[in-house]
């Protein structure tokens, strides 16, 4: 029986994950909005001004990781977060492709590639994977800023729509963002550029869930050093110190484990919460973790969540935005239409109103007929009737100049 207990399903928790990232977006379910300054919440524009949501927002932002720092420590950052996912992945890339010692990193110890794999086919192959994960990982941030109408149009270039040109760049621009920390930052952009893992540096305790190494066996690991050859950030299991970037992944403990049971004992290494109290089974597990949660954090981490959902309920309902396919179909229809009146709007003075409403009832005769099945035809075929009725009376009343409609009074 295998003993890589904690690898599979920390795979499949990091691709859930990641797969739950990219559709939040897709389906509407949270987007930002930069160009309108609001959020859309389930297919709601949160305006950026609606205090309660806001800072709700914020609430819920800065007490989350607290919650999780006290709790499961840096389990997030080993089993669910996308980065190390796709960090992960790109180092057992470029060990298959430059060797199984190689490194590339530009936190690593230089550049280090085995002499029999550093020929031009494994460098073309390994950049050609990389750049093709970006192209398809890029999507996701930009689903989170555009409407998914925009970006369908955008991916589906063979649908003879025109490709939304305010697109290309922010596209490319991602694509480049993601191929350079896939290619040379990895881990780097964690102990550096993650918020979340700063923070979780600076409030770690051994209260929360971390690795644990029996010292009273040490004489076991006399000479053996697999825990640390197994681990993804390069640190000692048996000898973890509270600041170093150990991510819970649990792979030593698995490496521990799979050595140990050639010879029928259990391995050193294992997961604990707290100091003090022996935790064996999941239950008990459970149980520790419970009795460390701090529920104050967590009272303040629901009030947020209840302004959130108070901010989303009070959002006065605002018509849905365009897509860029549609603005573009109204720029051109009003573009047509104000060539097609041109002539009559000259007319349109103040001492001759009739001019200004024959113009008016120009461009909706004009708009209806170039979009009759627009939800607004009934309004232009009001439009046209009123202000061709308006400009037919001051026709008919005029003697010399225009008659207004209404007098001024003494």
């Amino acid at each position: 029986m295998s003993t890589k207990k904690f690898r599979l399903p920390r795979r499949v928790v990091q691709i859930l994950t990641t797969l739950l990232i990219a559709l939040i977006p897709t389906f509407g379910i949270f987007q930002i909005d930069l160009a309108s300054a609001s959020f859309h919440v389930l297919s709601r524009e949160i305006w950026w001004s609606n205090f309660a949501f806001i800072i709700g927002l914020a609430i819920v932002l800065a007490t989350a990781p607290v919650i999780t720092y006290m709790t499961i420590g840096a389990v997030w950052c080993g089993w669910a977060c996308p980065q190390n996912l796709i960090s992960e992945w790109a180092n057992n890339l470029t060990y298959r492709f430059l060797g199984k010692r190689a490194d590339v990193r530009v936190d690593g110890k230089g550049v280090v590639i085995a002499a029999s794999k550093n020929k031009a086919i494994n460098w073309i192959a390994l950049g050609t994977i990389f750049l093709g994960a970006s192209l398809i990982l890029a999507f996701i941030p930009i689903f989170l800023f555009y409407p998914v109408s925009d970006v369908w149009d955008f991916i589906n270039v063979t649908s003879g729509q025109k490709i939304a040109p305010h697109l290309e760049y922010p596209y490319v621009f991602t694509v480049i963002l993601i191929f350079i920390d896939i290619a040379f930052l990895r881990y780097f952009f964690c102990d550096y550029g993650c918020f979340y893992r700063m923070g979780q540096r600076m409030l770690n305790t051994r209260d929360a869930l971390h690795v644990t190494y029996d010292a009273s066996r040490s004489s076991d690991c006399t000479k053996c050093n697999y825990c640390a050859t197994s681990c993804i950030t390069a640190i000692q299991p048996t000898a973890i110190k509270i600041h170093d970037p150990c991510i819970g992944c649990g792979e030593c403990i698995d490496a521990c484990d799979a050595l140990h049971d050639k010879s029928g004992t259990p391995g050193l290494l294992r997961f604990k919460i707290g100091t003090n109290v022996q935790t064996t089974t999941w239950l008990q597990k459970f149980r520790e973790l419970s009795s460390r949660f701090n529920w104050l954090v967590g009272a303040v981490f629901l009030l947020g969540i209840a302004m959130m959902a108070w901010g989303v309920v009070m959002q006065e309902p605002v018509r849905p935005k365009l897509s860029w396919e549609a603005q573009q179909k109204i720029q051109l229809r009003e573009r047509f239409c104000n060539k097609q009146c041109a002539q009559l709007q000259s007319t349109c003075r103040g001492d001759h109103m009739e001019g200004c409403y024959r113009a008016a009832a120009c461009k909706c005769e004009c708009s209806l007929h170039e979009d009759p099945d627009n939800a607004a035809s009934d309004e232009w075929r009001q439009c046209v009737q009123k202000n061709t009725q308006r400009a037919n009376k001051l026709d008919f009343n005029k003697s010399g100049q225009d008659i207004p409609l209404r007098q001024p009074g003494p």
